[in-house]
């Protein structure tokens, strides 16, 4: 009966058990997460720059 006992904690336990590959966790996770946000963000002002210079290259008046 003890045994029993046992091997149902066991299983339960292996319900909570995960592994990380290396980079999916600490210092190099955070660097990771670090790297890609800002170059999100640079790219998103790149684009956000391309287009807000297009709407207005659109949108000028004529000389004619």
């Amino acid at each position: 009966m003890h045994r029993s006992r046992h091997s149902k904690r066991s299983k339960e336990n292996d319900k909570h058990r995960f592994y990380l590959l290396p980079g999916q966790g600490g210092r190099s996770h955070r660097q990771k997460q670090w790297f890609i946000l800002k170059w999100s963000l640079l790219a998103a002002l790149v684009v956000a720059g391309i287009l807000a210079a297009l709407m207005y290259w659109l949108n000028r008046p004529k000389l004619h």
